[in-house]
Protein backbone atom coordinates (compact mmCIF):
# COMPACT_ATOMS: atom_id res chain seq x y z
CA UNK A 1 0.00 0.00 0.00
CA UNK A 2 1.45 3.24 -1.20
CA UNK A 3 0.41 6.78 0.21
CA UNK A 4 1.35 10.64 -1.06
CA UNK A 5 1.77 12.03 2.38
CA UNK A 6 5.34 13.94 2.54
CA UNK A 7 7.19 14.15 5.90
CA UNK A 8 10.45 16.81 5.17
CA UNK A 9 13.21 18.04 7.40
CA UNK A 10 15.75 20.15 7.07
CA UNK A 11 18.70 21.49 8.34
CA UNK A 12 21.26 24.20 7.04
CA UNK A 13 24.70 23.46 8.02
CA UNK A 14 28.46 25.48 7.81
CA UNK A 15 30.17 22.32 5.75
CA UNK A 16 30.23 21.67 1.64
CA UNK A 17 27.87 19.35 0.81
CA UNK A 18 30.49 16.26 0.21
CA UNK A 19 31.66 16.86 4.33
CA UNK A 20 28.38 16.87 5.38
CA UNK A 21 26.72 14.18 3.14
CA UNK A 22 29.74 12.17 4.64
CA UNK A 23 29.19 13.23 8.27
CA UNK A 24 25.30 12.53 7.74
CA UNK A 25 25.91 8.86 6.98
CA UNK A 26 28.76 8.28 9.60
CA UNK A 27 26.22 10.06 12.54
CA UNK A 28 23.63 7.95 10.83
CA UNK A 29 25.50 4.49 11.26
CA UNK A 30 26.18 5.07 14.87
CA UNK A 31 23.05 6.28 15.64
CA UNK A 32 21.61 3.64 14.64
CA UNK A 33 24.11 1.02 16.32
CA UNK A 34 23.22 2.64 19.37
CA UNK A 35 19.45 1.63 19.35
CA UNK A 36 20.74 -2.13 17.76
CA UNK A 37 20.25 -1.14 14.13
CA UNK A 38 22.43 -1.90 11.44
CA UNK A 39 23.21 0.84 8.45
CA UNK A 40 25.08 -0.44 5.62
CA UNK A 41 25.61 2.56 3.65
CA UNK A 42 26.27 2.56 -0.09
CA UNK A 43 24.42 1.38 -3.13
CA UNK A 44 23.52 -2.26 -1.92
CA UNK A 45 23.26 -1.08 1.25
CA UNK A 46 20.49 -1.97 3.67
CA UNK A 47 18.93 -0.96 7.02
CA UNK A 48 18.66 -4.00 9.36
CA UNK A 49 16.63 -4.32 12.83
CA UNK A 50 17.27 -7.43 14.32
CA UNK A 51 16.67 -10.02 11.81
CA UNK A 52 14.51 -7.86 9.83
CA UNK A 53 15.57 -6.47 6.72
CA UNK A 54 13.54 -2.63 7.04
CA UNK A 55 15.08 -0.85 4.43
CA UNK A 56 17.33 -1.74 0.99
CA UNK A 57 19.22 1.59 -0.62
CA UNK A 58 17.69 2.17 -4.26
CA UNK A 59 19.86 4.71 -5.46
CA UNK A 60 23.05 6.17 -3.91
CA UNK A 61 25.10 9.36 -5.01
CA UNK A 62 28.24 9.44 -3.04
CA UNK A 63 28.23 13.19 -1.54
CA UNK A 64 24.70 14.14 -2.59
CA UNK A 65 21.98 11.83 -1.95
CA UNK A 66 20.43 8.13 -1.17
CA UNK A 67 17.10 6.91 -1.46
CA UNK A 68 16.20 3.75 0.08
CA UNK A 69 12.66 1.37 0.01
CA UNK A 70 11.85 1.45 3.80
CA UNK A 71 8.84 -1.09 4.97
CA UNK A 72 8.07 -0.09 7.91
CA UNK A 73 5.38 -3.01 9.00
CA UNK A 74 6.10 -6.75 8.73
CA UNK A 75 2.99 -7.14 9.65
CA UNK A 76 1.93 -4.97 6.60
CA UNK A 77 3.84 -6.64 3.54
CA UNK A 78 2.50 -4.13 0.96
CA UNK A 79 3.49 -1.00 3.11
CA UNK A 80 6.09 0.66 1.49
CA UNK A 81 7.70 4.41 2.32
CA UNK A 82 10.59 6.09 0.34
CA UNK A 83 13.66 7.65 1.93
CA UNK A 84 15.42 10.25 0.69
CA UNK A 85 18.45 12.36 2.36
CA UNK A 86 20.01 14.62 0.18
CA UNK A 87 22.78 17.94 0.44
CA UNK A 88 22.46 20.63 -1.73
CA UNK A 89 24.91 23.68 -1.77
CA UNK A 90 23.13 26.86 0.41
CA UNK A 91 24.45 30.16 1.18
CA UNK A 92 28.34 28.87 1.96
CA UNK A 93 27.14 25.91 3.06
CA UNK A 94 24.94 22.91 2.73
CA UNK A 95 20.91 22.06 3.20
CA UNK A 96 20.61 18.58 4.25
CA UNK A 97 17.47 17.46 3.55
CA UNK A 98 15.23 14.25 4.17
CA UNK A 99 11.97 13.47 2.71
CA UNK A 100 9.45 10.76 3.89
CA UNK A 101 7.16 10.17 1.03
CA UNK A 102 3.87 7.69 1.61
CA UNK A 103 3.51 8.72 5.52
CA UNK A 104 -0.02 8.87 5.55
CA UNK A 105 0.09 4.93 4.81
CA UNK A 106 0.89 4.85 8.48
CA UNK A 107 -2.28 5.84 9.49
CA UNK A 108 -4.39 4.82 6.32
CA UNK A 109 -4.62 8.13 5.38
CA UNK A 110 -6.82 9.27 8.00
CA UNK A 111 -5.86 13.07 8.50
CA UNK A 112 -6.52 13.00 11.82
CA UNK A 113 -4.32 9.94 12.71
CA UNK A 114 -2.03 11.48 10.70
CA UNK A 115 -1.90 14.88 12.23
CA UNK A 116 -1.00 12.83 15.75
CA UNK A 117 1.40 11.00 14.39
CA UNK A 118 3.46 13.70 13.20
CA UNK A 119 2.48 16.01 16.44
CA UNK A 120 3.50 12.54 18.83
CA UNK A 121 5.84 11.33 16.68
CA UNK A 122 8.01 13.48 15.18
CA UNK A 123 7.59 17.48 16.54
CA UNK A 124 7.52 16.38 20.15
CA UNK A 125 10.45 14.30 20.69
CA UNK A 126 12.51 16.81 18.14
CA UNK A 127 11.44 19.82 20.67
CA UNK A 128 12.49 17.08 23.65
CA UNK A 129 15.24 17.38 22.30
CA UNK A 130 15.73 20.94 23.11
CA UNK A 131 14.73 21.05 26.44
CA UNK A 132 17.64 21.67 28.71
CA UNK A 133 17.58 18.20 30.28
CA UNK A 134 17.96 16.71 26.87
CA UNK A 135 20.14 18.70 25.54
CA UNK A 136 22.47 18.99 28.60
CA UNK A 137 22.94 15.20 28.51
CA UNK A 138 23.47 14.97 24.62
CA UNK A 139 26.33 17.30 24.84
CA UNK A 140 28.11 15.44 27.99
CA UNK A 141 27.57 12.05 26.76
CA UNK A 142 28.87 13.17 23.21
CA UNK A 143 32.05 15.15 24.45
CA UNK A 144 32.68 12.47 28.04
CA UNK A 145 30.04 10.22 29.45
CA UNK A 146 29.46 8.05 26.73
CA UNK A 147 31.63 9.57 23.47
CA UNK A 148 30.68 9.46 19.63
CA UNK A 149 31.02 11.71 16.68
CA UNK A 150 34.72 12.32 14.65
CA UNK A 151 35.43 15.11 17.03
CA UNK A 152 35.27 12.63 20.09
CA UNK A 153 37.32 9.92 17.81
CA UNK A 154 40.20 12.42 17.46
CA UNK A 155 39.92 13.81 21.03
CA UNK A 156 40.27 10.46 22.61
CA UNK A 157 43.19 9.38 20.18
CA UNK A 158 45.11 11.86 21.53
CA UNK A 159 43.52 13.26 24.93
CA UNK A 160 46.53 15.67 24.90
CA UNK A 161 44.97 17.17 28.84
CA UNK A 162 44.54 13.00 30.23
CA UNK A 163 47.79 12.43 29.66
CA UNK A 164 48.94 13.92 32.54
CA UNK A 165 46.82 11.59 34.85
CA UNK A 166 48.40 8.98 32.72
CA UNK A 167 51.53 9.57 33.93
CA UNK A 168 50.85 9.87 37.27
CA UNK A 169 49.14 6.76 37.36
CA UNK A 170 51.95 4.81 35.72
CA UNK A 171 54.34 6.63 38.57
CA UNK A 172 52.10 5.00 40.94
CA UNK A 173 51.59 1.81 39.56
CA UNK A 174 54.60 0.91 38.38
CA UNK A 175 53.23 -1.69 35.45
CA UNK A 176 55.70 -4.21 33.90
CA UNK A 177 55.71 -7.20 32.09
CA UNK A 178 53.83 -9.83 35.08
CA UNK A 179 51.00 -7.69 35.06
CA UNK A 180 47.95 -7.74 33.87
CA UNK A 181 45.72 -4.59 33.70
CA UNK A 182 42.27 -3.89 33.61
CA UNK A 183 40.93 -0.39 32.70
CA UNK A 184 37.48 0.57 33.14
CA UNK A 185 36.09 3.15 30.72
CA UNK A 186 39.19 2.92 28.40
CA UNK A 187 37.63 5.55 25.78
CA UNK A 188 40.07 5.75 22.92
CA UNK A 189 42.57 3.52 24.21
CA UNK A 190 45.79 6.23 24.77
CA UNK A 191 46.31 4.94 28.25
CA UNK A 192 46.29 1.52 27.28
CA UNK A 193 49.31 2.17 24.56
CA UNK A 194 51.36 3.94 27.37
CA UNK A 195 50.53 1.10 29.58
CA UNK A 196 51.23 -1.82 26.63
CA UNK A 197 54.57 -0.14 26.27
CA UNK A 198 55.72 -1.59 29.20
CA UNK A 199 55.25 -4.59 28.58
CA UNK A 200 52.14 -5.72 30.05
CA UNK A 201 48.93 -7.55 29.50
CA UNK A 202 45.59 -6.23 29.34
CA UNK A 203 41.64 -5.22 29.16
CA UNK A 204 40.09 -2.56 28.65
CA UNK A 205 36.11 -1.93 28.74
CA UNK A 206 34.10 0.98 27.64
CA UNK A 207 30.35 1.01 27.09
CA UNK A 208 31.03 3.66 23.76
CA UNK A 209 30.56 1.62 20.93
CA UNK A 210 32.32 3.59 19.28
CA UNK A 211 35.15 4.17 21.85
CA UNK A 212 35.82 0.24 21.92
CA UNK A 213 36.57 0.36 18.40
CA UNK A 214 39.04 3.43 18.39
CA UNK A 215 40.67 1.53 21.04
CA UNK A 216 41.10 -1.44 18.99
CA UNK A 217 42.12 0.71 16.11
CA UNK A 218 44.36 2.19 18.03
CA UNK A 219 46.04 -0.49 19.51
CA UNK A 220 45.66 -3.13 16.62
CA UNK A 221 49.40 -4.86 17.46
CA UNK A 222 48.34 -5.62 20.63
CA UNK A 223 45.05 -6.91 19.81
CA UNK A 224 46.39 -9.07 17.22
CA UNK A 225 49.46 -9.86 19.50
CA UNK A 226 46.99 -11.43 22.31
CA UNK A 227 47.97 -8.63 24.50
CA UNK A 228 45.03 -6.64 24.85
CA UNK A 229 41.13 -7.09 24.37
CA UNK A 230 38.95 -4.31 24.19
CA UNK A 231 35.16 -5.17 24.97
CA UNK A 232 31.88 -2.86 25.09
CA UNK A 233 30.23 -2.98 28.93
CA UNK A 234 28.58 -1.28 31.79
CA UNK A 235 30.90 -0.80 34.38
CA UNK A 236 28.59 -2.35 37.02
CA UNK A 237 28.65 -6.01 35.57
CA UNK A 238 32.39 -6.28 33.98
CA UNK A 239 32.24 -9.11 31.98
CA UNK A 240 35.76 -10.37 33.06
CA UNK A 241 37.23 -13.12 35.33
CA UNK A 242 37.75 -13.79 38.80
CA UNK A 243 41.01 -12.92 40.75
CA UNK A 244 42.71 -12.23 37.10
CA UNK A 245 44.25 -8.85 36.90
CA UNK A 246 47.19 -7.22 38.78
CA UNK A 247 46.06 -3.76 38.05
CA UNK A 248 42.51 -2.18 38.05
CA UNK A 249 42.76 1.35 36.77
CA UNK A 250 40.29 4.35 35.44
CA UNK A 251 40.69 7.98 35.05
CA UNK A 252 37.56 10.13 34.53
CA UNK A 253 34.96 7.69 35.12
CA UNK A 254 33.59 7.42 38.51
CA UNK A 255 32.26 10.91 38.46
CA UNK A 256 29.46 9.68 35.57
CA UNK A 257 28.62 6.34 37.33
CA UNK A 258 25.30 5.79 38.93
CA UNK A 259 26.73 2.99 40.95
CA UNK A 260 30.29 3.68 41.72
CA UNK A 261 30.19 0.90 44.94
CA UNK A 262 29.21 -1.81 42.36
CA UNK A 263 32.18 -1.29 39.93
CA UNK A 264 34.58 -1.25 43.28
CA UNK A 265 33.22 -4.56 44.08
CA UNK A 266 33.33 -5.53 40.36
CA UNK A 267 37.17 -4.54 40.33
CA UNK A 268 37.84 -5.87 43.70
CA UNK A 269 36.57 -9.46 41.80
CA UNK A 270 38.56 -9.05 39.06
CA UNK A 271 42.11 -8.38 41.35
CA UNK A 272 43.78 -11.39 42.05
CA UNK A 273 45.34 -11.22 45.84
CA UNK A 274 47.21 -8.54 46.14
CA UNK A 275 46.34 -6.82 43.16
CA UNK A 276 46.60 -3.01 43.04
CA UNK A 277 43.86 -0.22 42.42
CA UNK A 278 44.10 3.54 41.48
CA UNK A 279 40.74 5.60 40.26
CA UNK A 280 42.00 9.19 38.85
CA UNK A 281 39.20 11.73 39.69
CA UNK A 282 38.82 15.18 39.05
CA UNK A 283 37.20 17.91 42.23
CA UNK A 284 34.78 20.15 42.87
CA UNK A 285 37.46 23.29 42.32
CA UNK A 286 37.28 22.21 38.54
CA UNK A 287 33.80 22.86 38.16
CA UNK A 288 33.34 26.28 35.60
CA UNK A 289 37.29 25.93 34.36
CA UNK A 290 38.32 24.65 30.74
CA UNK A 291 38.47 21.53 32.07
CA UNK A 292 35.00 21.04 33.64
CA UNK A 293 32.06 23.44 32.05
CA UNK A 294 28.49 23.40 32.14
CA UNK A 295 26.60 21.51 31.13
CA UNK A 296 28.52 18.74 32.11
CA UNK A 297 29.68 19.80 35.56
CA UNK A 298 25.91 19.21 36.68
CA UNK A 299 26.05 15.66 35.71
CA UNK A 300 29.34 14.54 37.57
CA UNK A 301 29.49 13.49 40.78
CA UNK A 302 31.99 14.70 42.52
CA UNK A 303 33.40 12.51 45.38
CA UNK A 304 34.96 14.18 48.87
CA UNK A 305 37.71 12.15 49.79
CA UNK A 306 35.85 10.25 52.75
CA UNK A 307 33.22 9.23 50.33
CA UNK A 308 35.59 7.66 47.97
CA UNK A 309 38.14 5.86 49.98
CA UNK A 310 34.80 4.90 52.40
CA UNK A 311 33.69 3.34 49.25
CA UNK A 312 36.56 1.64 48.61
CA UNK A 313 36.82 0.08 51.84
CA UNK A 314 33.08 -1.08 51.65
CA UNK A 315 33.68 -2.99 48.69
CA UNK A 316 36.73 -4.81 49.74
CA UNK A 317 39.87 -2.63 49.92
CA UNK A 318 42.47 -2.22 52.44
CA UNK A 319 45.77 0.54 52.24
CA UNK A 320 42.98 2.34 51.15
CA UNK A 321 44.32 6.30 50.57
CA UNK A 322 43.06 9.16 48.83
CA UNK A 323 45.83 11.63 47.77
CA UNK A 324 45.80 15.20 45.67
CA UNK A 325 48.87 15.30 43.84
CA UNK A 326 49.83 18.04 41.65
CA UNK A 327 50.02 17.47 38.04
CA UNK A 328 52.24 20.46 36.92
CA UNK A 329 55.23 18.15 36.29
CA UNK A 330 53.36 15.42 34.04
CA UNK A 331 51.08 18.11 32.10
CA UNK A 332 55.04 19.70 31.06
CA UNK A 333 56.56 16.56 30.31
CA UNK A 334 53.14 15.31 28.46
CA UNK A 335 53.35 18.60 25.79
CA UNK A 336 49.93 20.02 27.74
CA UNK A 337 50.41 23.77 25.27
CA UNK A 338 51.88 26.25 27.39
CA UNK A 339 48.76 28.42 27.90
CA UNK A 340 47.14 25.77 29.52
CA UNK A 341 49.88 24.52 31.69
CA UNK A 342 48.01 26.62 34.60
CA UNK A 343 45.03 24.77 34.68
CA UNK A 344 47.43 21.53 36.22
CA UNK A 345 49.30 24.29 38.94
CA UNK A 346 48.45 23.05 42.43
CA UNK A 347 46.97 19.89 44.42
CA UNK A 348 43.00 21.34 44.37
CA UNK A 349 41.87 20.07 41.17
CA UNK A 350 43.17 16.10 41.20
CA UNK A 351 41.70 13.85 43.10
CA UNK A 352 43.80 9.72 43.17
CA UNK A 353 42.46 7.08 45.09
CA UNK A 354 44.65 4.17 45.93
CA UNK A 355 44.25 1.01 47.57
CA UNK A 356 44.51 -3.16 47.33
CA UNK A 357 42.82 -6.35 47.47
CA UNK A 358 44.17 -8.14 50.52
CA UNK A 359 46.48 -10.90 50.18
CA UNK A 360 45.10 -14.53 50.58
Amino acid sequence: MEGTGIVRVSADVALDPDSAFAQVVDELVEAFARVGVRFSPGSEGSVVEGRTEVGRVLTWTSGRQFSIDWRPAPWDHDLRLQVELRTEPRDGGARVEVEVRGADSLVHADPVEGTGWVASAIVAPLLRTLLPSNLGDWLTDRAARRPSGPGARTMYTDPVYHRPNFRLLLDTLHPGPSDVVLEVGCGGGAFLQEVLARGVRAVGLDHSPEMVRLARANNQNAVGEGRLQVTETEASRLPVPDRTFTIAVSTGVFGFLPHPLDTLREMYRALAPGGRLAVFEGTKELVGTPACPEPMASRIHFFEDDELAGLAREAGFVAVEVRHPELFRYAQESGVPEEALDLFRGTVGALLLVGRRPDG
